[in-house]
């Protein structure tokens, strides 16, 4: 389906958000209900790295919400790290596991909690005076040293090995300082993950799989799941049921799924299908099997809306900048797209539904 923009109004006060739009699927204003407070919209560039953008900018919400505390974190500080974690575990596996620049929520978890996390302000990813992220010659160059340890044998890095590695990050990425100040005191990257984000490790993954045991968690396979780890898995009316209580307590909730469908137009800034009869469960195992349903993508949710049909739209917040955007980089999600190509929910367990969380063993 293919939606042209002829027109658009974005009044936003407070709570209540109505976005007019002539040619798009909703005839009407789409009211925002609940929402969560977020930072600026950022830009990825041509860096395959959504997913820390993504959970970067849940963190930054949670930040708001519990502190009142505006601060950018450095997207490319974790991606960074995590890309030395992949290296790790591909030579540890033979090559037998993902390493390239994309990766999951969980990844950002591992960095913050084994090497902590910086502002952006103390390192952007753009040592060279670079306008935008570009990182083809970075994943170039991590995927030639790579193979070249592969190639020698090597299963475990040693210091010489670390050093030519952080020297190829380096020379892409800048280097990471061991100790910077921020606002008016020195931090390492784990005290300022410990005393300013005050990080608490308090984050959950779910997914929705009706072939697998409720409730319970369960390795997902997923070339991007690279350290398999493991997802709750709950009934898609879980899933519903999640976002909006997160989203009427102020949380926000992290998304990852499939952009790649006709329905999800960036220019127009709706991701929808026709409404038509659906067997949600069934669909979605056979969809994500057969991989018509890509794990492509990480979107953060930061608000839920009607339209004046009464049909709810999940407003997302993207990492593509705001060129071309008509909601200034947000865009609105409707309810059979969500259902139908939604994989992997990360949220904050406090968001969590009282009865779910109790299902699942959540305190």
């Amino acid at each position: 389906m293919k939606h042209v923009l002829t027109a658009f109004l974005i009044l936003i006060n407070l709570t209540v958000l109505k976005a007019q739009t002539a040619g798009s699927p909703s005839t009407g204003p789409i009211h925002l209900i609940d929402s969560a407070a977020c930072m600026p919209v950022e830009d990825q560039g041509t860096s395959p790295t959504c997913w820390v953008f993504g959970t970067n900018s849940l963190f930054e919400s949670d930040l708001i919400k519990k502190y009142d505390l505006h601060v950018n974190l450095s997207e490319m500080f974790i991606a960074r790290y995590a890309y030395v974690d992949k290296i790790k575990q591909y030579l540890a596996t033979n090559g037998a596991t993902y390493c390239e620049g994309g990766g999951q929520f969980h990844d950002v978890i591992r960095v913050v909690r084994n090497v902590g996390m910086v502002p952006e302000v103390v390192y952007k990813g753009m040592p060279n005076g670079e306008s935008s992220y570009n990182h083809a010659a970075l994943d170039t160059a991590m995927k030639m040293v790579t193979q070249q340890f592969l190639h020698e044998g090597k299963t475990v890095l040693n210091k010489i090995d670390l050093q030519q590695l952080y020297d190829s990050l380096d020379k892409y990425l800048g280097k990471v300082p061991a100790a910077f100040w921020y606002r008016q005191k020195q931090y390492t990257p784990l005290t300022f993950a410990k005393e300013v984000v005050k990080f608490d490790d308090d984050y959950m993954e779910l997914v929705s799989f009706a072939n697998q045991p409720l409730y319970k968690k369960f390795v997902l396979i997923d070339k991007y799941n690279w350290a398999r780890d493991s997802f709750y898995n709950i009934t898609l009316d879980d899933m519903h049921r999640l976002v909006d209580t997160a989203l009427a307590k102020g949380w926000s909730v992290g998304w990852e799924g499939d952009v790649t469908e006709s329905g999800f137009n960036y220019y127009a800034g709706f991701a929808a299908f026709p409404d038509s009869l659906h067997h949600y469960d069934e669909e979605r195992i056979v969809n994500y099997k057969n991989e018509s349903t890509e794990r492509d993508h990480m979107l953060q949710i930061v608000g839920i809306g009607r339209d004046q049909h009464n049909k709810k739209w999940y407003y997302m917040k993207n990492s593509w900048g705001r060129w071309f955007s008509p909601f200034q980089g947000y865009l609105y999600m409707e309810e059979n797209y969500f259902k139908l190509k939604t994989v992997i929910l990360f949220v904050n367990k406090r968001g969590l539904p009282g009865d779910l969380a109790k299902e699942l063993g959540v305190k």
